[in-house]
């Protein structure tokens, strides 16, 4: 497939069909590392385990919200060795 490389602010961009992403098993927001070699770029799949933080961050803001039966559960006095 030939592309042209664009100008994107200060920085340079292509466009890459779905398909062709489909085919190296990336998708939309995937993070990728991107290293040339010899008139190419090799644009690879990062495996990086998410953190709690990662997680959160990525979660609505409305799944934070404590329901009534959450509470309930919250504001029980403890019943064993929990604490």
């Amino acid at each position: 497939m030939k592309t042209n490389i664009r100008k994107w602010g200060n920085s340079a961009g292509t466009i890459i069909p779905v398909p062709m992403l489909d085919a190296a098993g990336i998708a939309l927001g995937d993070k990728v590392n991107i290293e040339a070699e010899a008139g190419k770029l090799v644009m690879t799949l990062v495996h990086e385990p998410m953190t709690l933080e990662d997680l959160l961050a990525q979660s609505p803001k409305e799944s934070f919200k404590a329901l009534d039966e959450d509470r309930d559960w919250l504001d029980a006095k403890s019943v064993g060795r929990e604490i």
